[in-house]
């Protein structure tokens, strides 16, 4: 509860307001790997069917076949009768989501509003909406800090967001696959984990076709990420390397401490689908109200918002380190 004696200065005559804390319109940050959605009651169900099946050869040859009698020339391919199809089936990726509430209350005495010179309390208590932004940002980073375990949730294939185990449920391939490293980021180990996040398979054992073209890490790593993405020449070596990954990638510097000191990630930001998503229930709307039963009288705000964060394609994101 905000008082008179909490807010002395702001009841001097002729105070000036905005000068000694460092603030600024909020820009979100998660919309490179988050989709944001909406939602109309207090969960939804999400479902995909996985990958189409790989067209199967069943009928003609291939490759080489020896000369045509009738001139001499080289023959490629060749007719054979088909033999039988083989049908495949479909499998399905489903997840519900149930909505979150979020809340920031303020109490102001009447006496400390009405008091305050330049209205300066009020405007400060209305302009509360924007941190849900900001909340939103933090939730998404911390998803991608805490993949390695149930924080958020689980993937779509019931394993953690990084797991040494994904397996599609259902899948016609149903191999094991990695997106948890745990690797210091220099750019050798960059390499390495950009090629392995480069050839996942899909569901029916065929390679997904995804390229990271997003570096996410701790405020820490800025100096060596820069040097990654920024630097046309590789900054590991006194030989005129060239670094092909300047211009091919992008990065992304989390706010200090929404990541762990030694945390990126490498993410396939260029598709309509992301990694993360965003469930909105409802975007913040502001209730007050006076309540005169109290000395002076308090009015209350009340900012209210539901939303809910939960995880995608786990292909779609690799851990280069937690």
């Amino acid at each position: 509860m905000i008082s008179r004696t909490d807010v002395l200065a702001h009841l001097e005559r002729g105070m000036r307001v905005g000068f000694l804390k460092g603030s600024k319109a909020y820009t979100p940050l998660r919309a490179p790997f988050t989709s944001e959605m909406t939602s109309d009651g207090a969960f939804e169900t999400y479902t995909d069917m996985g990958a189409l099946p790989w067209p199967e050869e069943i009928s003609g040859q291939s490759g080489a076949q020896g000369t045509d009698g009738r001139t001499g020339g080289q023959v490629v391919g060749g007719l054979l009768e088909g033999g039988s199809v083989t049908v495949l089936g479909g499998n399905e990726r489903s997840m519900t989501v149930f909505n979150r509430g979020f809340d920031i209350s303020i109490g102001l005495f009447h006496d400390a509003i009405n008091d305050n010179k330049v209205g300066s309390l009020e405007r400060w208590a209305l302009g509360a909406g924007s941190r849900f932004e900001m909340h939103k940002d933090y939730l998404a980073f911390n998803a991608l800090n805490t993949g390695q375990a149930a924080t958020y949730g689980l993937c779509y294939d019931g394993h953690y967001m990084f797991s040494a185990t994904h397996v599609d449920p259902g899948a016609q391939y149903t191999t094991a696959q990695d997106n948890e490293n745990t690797v210091a980021l220099s750019i050798d180990n960059f390499e390495t984990v950009s090629l392995a996040a480069g050839k996942y398979l899909d569901d029916r054992g065929q390679y997904a076709g995804l390229t990271p073209d997003l570096l996410v890490h701790a405020v820490d790593l800025k100096r060596i990420a820069t040097q990654i993405t920024d630097n046309p020449m590789a900054y590991d070596t006194a030989n005129r390397e060239i670094n092909p990954y300047e211009g091919d990638i992008r990065r992304l510097s989390a706010p200090g401490g929404w990541l762990d000191t030694t945390a990126w990630f490498l993410i396939v930001s260029n598709l309509p689908q992301k990694p993360l998503n965003m469930q909105v229930r409802q975007a913040p709307m502001l209730y007050y109200w006076d309540d005169q039963t109290q000395a002076g009288g308090v009015r209350y705000y009340k900012w209210y918002a539901r939303y809910e964060v939960f995880f995608g394609d786990w292909r779609l994101i690799t851990q280069g380190n937690s």
